[in-house]
């Protein structure tokens, strides 16, 4: 999963507490880990983390300069809305390092395919 923004409403009230909410029903289905990769610092993804109760159910990583976000073709301009270079929201289902199902959100403000209830009908 990704999110956009530490401030952003729909990744704080949705789209983290969708899998932090679900996760004792992906562990059953064999998920090892839930990692939410974001573009911003080590240290904002922390606060945030512990901000939404989530650091014992999901992994934090933080990309700096967006460039992991940038080479799946995931950056998204933010700058209008004052957030910069930042990623479209999206969801993947990873196992033994191959992607088996990918959701990317349409619009900044979209949570219809990228919460942990669609990873859980494509496991």
């Amino acid at each position: 999963m990704e999110r956009k923004s530490s401030s952003s409403g729909v990744c704080s009230q949705s789209h983290v507490p969708s899998y932090k909410n679900n996760i004792d029903k992906l562990k059953a289905k064999g998920i090892d880990s839930v990692i939410c990769v974001a573009v911003n610092d080590p240290y904002v993804l922390n606060g945030w983390a512990e901000k939404l109760q989530a650091k014992d159910a999901i992994e934090f990583y933080g990309d700096l300069d967006g460039s992991f976000h940038k080479s799946l073709d995931l950056e998204i301009d933010l700058s209008a809305a004052l957030l910069g270079r930042r990623s479209h929201r999206w969801s993947a289902f990873v196992d033994d390092g191959k992607i088996k199902a990918f959701n990317v959100e349409k619009a900044p403000s979209d949570f219809k395919v990228s919460g942990a209830e669609v990873i859980l009908d494509q496991i």
